[in-house]
Parts: C-alpha cells; sequence; structure tokens
C-alpha cells in the first residue's frame, strides 16, 4: 500500500487523487497496484471515477520502473516487471463500467498524458503542458501509444512521440485529447460543474454510455445498431422496476 494515491468515495463519485506531489505526482508501482485495485473493485453503485493530482502538476510521468542492479533481466521479464502493470491500469480504466473525468494541471507527461487521454471526459488547464517524451531516453513510448491511440489521429500522435512538443491545453484540446479547457483557476469549479452534472443521473445510465463509448470503436455500423438498441432498452427498463 501507499499514501501517495488518496481514495475516496463520495456522492456516488470514486476520487483518485495522486498524492505525491514532491514528485510531480510521477506514477510508481505502488500508485499504479492502488489505482488498478480500486478501479477494478469500483461498487456498482458508484456512478463515475474522477482521476486529479495534488499540487503543481497532474503526473508528471512515471518513476522509472527498470529494475537496479541484480541479474540482466529478459524481454520476457521486463515485460512483466515493468510494461505489463501500466497497461493493465490502462486497460482498467478503458474497461471500468464507468465513466472516468479527469482533471490536468501543470505537466501530464507521459504516463500523465495517457491517463488524461484515458478519460471520457478530460478537463484540463489552458497552461497544461502535455508531453510524450520518452524518446528523449531512447525508449519507445508504445504503451503511451496504447493508450492515446483511440483518443487522438495517427499524425498528431506521431508528431508529440517523435518530436517530443510540449503543448498546452487549447492545443491538447485541438488534437481531441482533452475535452474541456479552462483557466487554471476555474479548473476546480469546472470540476464541481461537471460532477454535479454526473450526479443528477443515475448509475445504469451511465454506465450504459460508457458500455457503448468503449465497444462502438470496434464494431461495425450495424453491431453498433444492434447493441445501441440493447444497451438502452437495458438501461430505460431499469426506471421501471
Amino acid at each position: 500500500m501507499t499514501d501517495a494515491v488518496r481514495v475516496t468515495l463520495a456522492d456516488d463519485i470514486l476520487h483518485l487523487a495522486l498524492a505525491a506531489p514532491e514528485h510531480g505526482n510521477a506514477l510508481d508501482g505502488p500508485m499504479a497496484d492502488v489505482m488498478l485495485k480500486a478501479i477494478r473493485d469500483v461498487p456498482d453503485t458508484v456512478k463515475a471515477i474522477v482521476l486529479t493530482g495534488e499540487g503543481a502538476d497532474f503526473c508528471a510521468g512515471r518513476r522509472s520502473g527498470m529494475p537496479q542492479g541484480g541479474p540482466k533481466l529478459t524481454a520476457i521479464d521486463l515485460r512483466k516487471r515493468v510494461m505489463e502493470p501500466v497497461l493493465d491500469l490502462y486497460q482498467a480504466l478503458r474497461n471500468t463500467p464507468v465513466p472516468v473525468i479527469a482533471a490536468v494541471q501543470g505537466r501530464a507527461a507521459g504516463v500523465g498524458c495517457a491517463l488524461a487521454g484515458l478519460a471520457e471526459i478530460a478537463i484540463a488547464a489552458e497552461e497544461a503542458q502535455f508531453t510524450i517524451p520518452e524518446m528523449n531516453h531512447d525508449i519507445p513510448p508504445t504503451l503511451v501509444m496504447t493508450a492515446l491511440v483511440e483518443r487522438i489521429p495517427r499524425n498528431h500522435l506521431a508528431r508529440l512521440v517523435i518530436t517530443r512538443d510540449a503543448i498546452d491545453g487549447r492545443a491538447a484540446q485541438a488534437l481531441g485529447l482533452v475535452s474541456i479547457v479552462v483557466p487554471a483557476a476555474k479548473l476546480s469549479d469546472e470540476l464541481e460543474r461537471v460532477k454535479k452534472i454526473i450526479s443528477g443521473n443515475s448509475a445504469h445510465v451511465l454506465r450504459a454510455v460508457k458500455m457503448f463509448l468503449t465497444a462502438s470503436s470496434e464494431t461495425s455500423f450495424a453491431t453498433r445498431r444492434d447493441y445501441a438498441a440493447m444497451v438502452n432498452a437495458a438501461a430505460t427498463a431499469e426506471k421501471f422496476r
């Protein structure tokens, strides 16, 4: 366990706050484990998950997951110990049955950029800085790319990866990485506004929306048509139980 992620449940919304501001909320293994468990164990009554970062930054990347010293690791060892824990977290966020909302200030680098991109609604401060810097260390950022490939057009993702350019909140919104951009002083207020709207809906309706958003990108129109009818009917029928 770690105190660097604060997990709270209030008004049927699960809050995951990255709480290591001295490290820019950069993610480490124990933090990823806490987040993964909370997301996988989300109660049936929860309507949404909110991701935030304490202090100046949302998430300044990942604290090195590479093992130090000891015997030389094989590619299989590295995949199991370094890559898969982060990919498991990304997959859990994508597949969790409820919408994910992120509020982003300061740096959102690497994994921070991925977490924002995996949210159904990412609210960013105008001054936020989004980067994918892994190639500065000659590391291919395929983990982050896995999280973002459904959100950002191919050419824009390639540009962020290859040039390592930093983009602000407005530019991130133009690329489709974030949904809403506000001045930094208004970030908390905008998050509260979105949470209030969410609170007005039932959990089964919000979950139906998330289910459709998750499945629709992988299906044909004909399949989406049938799936839309099925999910809508199931959620609407709950009103008459």
